[in-house]
């Protein structure tokens, strides 16, 4: 059996042609004192000089500083904001708004005391900031330039980091030695896990899989899961002293850890969670940055700037186009047809005979699922175990087949628990009747003129039934879909495609077989994309029906 993720494909191809050594200091440039946070823009980094009290423009191609802006109270990091920049003054109890060509002061907001590091990445416009002496964290509208939101965190929170879709907080506590997991999607604390001691920073793999903890206070980082907000592994073999935070390459190959208690990053490799190696900048690096294939390092006893090469491994595509199979799933129908039964369906699969089958499982979810099969035989995982198709058909077909499985289900409790809270109000919003009447006609006209056939697997994967599932939905997400956040019917579908389309990617011109298993309700949405791709080939699902139901009424010989 082998299973992957479709990252996991991009580390297989990669780890054996990299190492430490790859990575290269391009340069180092003095900027000023105790430098901290930094970002690239338009051929300039853009350094808050905390000891100098000043934002640092360096230009990156001569390598000269050309304008110093002066910001009071220590300032510790920036980002883009709508007329500039938003500093963090660590000092102060605000957050200040410089224009963004000549430095000077445009706005401020107030915040909690100690405002230190942004998020390392935006979500839209929003950006998230910790205050360290107010132990919360702040959601800041970038674009209408507004605080959104405040939480409270632990203990003297550091830097936190966030999901690509903005619906996880990540925040370690280093006065109480937890990382605590914030819902920002329905506004409220998860949980506080706790880890090593003394975490000052941390970063989410590529995949969004695990969060990565770095803990200064016994020289170890750990990995969090994203779906059981659990330690899953741990590492301290290669880390140096005092690791103060986390940056991953963009291809997720690569977790960069400073060493701030000394002049080094210990590069770890994602696939095997091993440091292979050790980069030398200067004394205590303290903040890094990562725009393209450049890793940028300020080193704040050092007062400089290393600019360290990340290695970029080509990609080999072939010129054999895969092959696509969509097949829609009835979920627990299965369990109660006789047409489109789990017999049915693990004939059909076995006819299909894939190479890659892409699965409705959160890729936080999968690991979790194969420990419960490889050490009891059935699956625990709450998520994956609701899948009859799963949990009965493809995790036993993976004991006698040879196929990876790839997790492609862009879904979390949290989406589930807003949608359902939000269409409980839409249904009970008496100026929303005629919008809710109009959805609900729909599913019904939708629902009558399928009819009996809806576990009828020829019917199933016709055209004629894609077509009726669009129109059911059509009231549902255009009037809704903004409304229901994450959960929306367009937002969902294109969450799942993303890593979908990630995954035929990667293996482009493979010349392989995949099958996609999700609901059959998802299927002209994946379909309307997939046959704009010029290097694959849709299979008929029908021709491989037909054959397991003439198979099955064959006599015995």
């Amino acid at each position: 059996m082998r299973i992957t993720t479709w990252l996991a494909v991009v580390l297989s191809l990669c780890f054996q042609q990299a190492s430490a050594a790859d990575f290269h200091v391009l340069n180092t440039v003095e900027v000023g004192s105790a430098p901290h946070g930094l970002r690239i823009h338009n051929g300039h980094a853009y350094i808050a000089v905390s000891g100098d009290d000043e934002i640092a423009v360096l230009n990156l191609e001569s390598l000269e500083i050309v304008s110093r802006w002066p910001v009071p109270e220590v300032p510790l990091d920036l980002v883009r904001s709508a007329n500039g920049w938003l500093v963090a003054p660590f000092r102060d109890q605000r957050l200040l708004e410089l224009d963004g060509s000549t430095g000077r002061l445009l706005n401020e907001w107030p915040v909690a005391s100690g405002p230190s590091l942004f998020t390392p990445h935006k979500v839209g416009d929003l950006t998230y900031i910790v205050s360290e002496f107010g132990d919360s964290l702040t959601v800041f509208d970038t674009a209408a330039m507004q605080i959104t939101e405040t939480y409270t965190s632990g203990k003297r929170p550091y830097p936190a980091d966030v999901t690509s879709d903005g619906v996880l907080g990540f925040i370690p506590n280093r006065g109480e030695n937890t990382v605590s997991v914030i819902d920002l999607l329905n506004q409220q604390e998860l949980t506080r896990t706790k880890v090593c001691n003394e975490p000052e920073g941390g970063a989410l793999s590529i995949d969004q899989v695990n969060y990565l903890v770095a803990c200064g206070g016994d020289d170890q980082v750990m990995w969090i899961n994203t779906a059981s907000f659990e330690v899953v592994h741990q590492l301290s073999e290669g880390i140096g002293p005092r690791p103060f935070s986390v940056a991953m390459s963009n291809d997720g190959r690569w977790a960069f850890v400073n060493n701030a208690g000394g002049k080094q990053l210990s590069v770890i490799e994602m696939a095997t969670r091993q440091v292979i190696g050790h980069i030398e900048v200067g004394e205590q690096p303290i903040v890094m940055r990562v725009d393209g294939n450049r890793l940028y390092v300020t080193n704040e006893v050092s007062g400089t700037l290393s600019i360290i090469d990340i290695p970029v491994v080509a990609d080999t595509v072939g010129n054999q186009p895969n092959e696509v199979l969509m097949l829609g799933m009835i979920h627990s129908g299965h369990t109660t047809s006789d047409h489109y039964s789990l017999a049915v369906l693990k004939r059909l699969l076995q006819a299909a005979d894939p190479d890659y089958v892409l699965t409705e499982i959160p890729p936080n979810r999968l690991q979790a699922a194969l420990q419960d099969y490889a050490e009891h035989g059935e699956i625990r995982e709450a998520r994956v175990a609701r899948f009859p198709e799963y949990k009965d058909v493809l995790f036993p077909l993976s004991d006698e087949m040879s196929f990876e499985m790839i997790p492609a289900a862009g879904w979390n409790s949290s989406m589930n628990n807003y949608r359902r809270d939000a269409l409980n109000r839409i249904e009970n919003d008496a100026e929303q009747e005629a919008d809710w009447q109009a959805y609900q006609a729909a599913l019904d006209h939708m629902n009558e003129t399928i009819g009996e056939r809806d576990d009828d697997p020829l019917f199933i994967h016709t055209d004629e039934y894609d077509a009726l599932i669009k129109q059911g939905l059509e009231p549902y997400d255009r009037l809704f879909n903004d409304e229901l956040g994450t959960g929306g019917w367009t937002t969902i579908n294109r969450a799942h495609y993303a890593l979908i389309e990630q995954a035929l990617d990667q293996h482009s011109g493979e010349g392989k077989r995949f099958v996609i298993t999700f609901g059959a309700g998802h299927k002209y949405w994946f379909l309307e994309q997939l046959r704009q791709r010029r290097d694959i080939k849709l299979l008929d699902a029908n021709a491989f029906i037909q054959r397991v139901i003439k198979s099955a009424a064959e006599p015995v010989q």
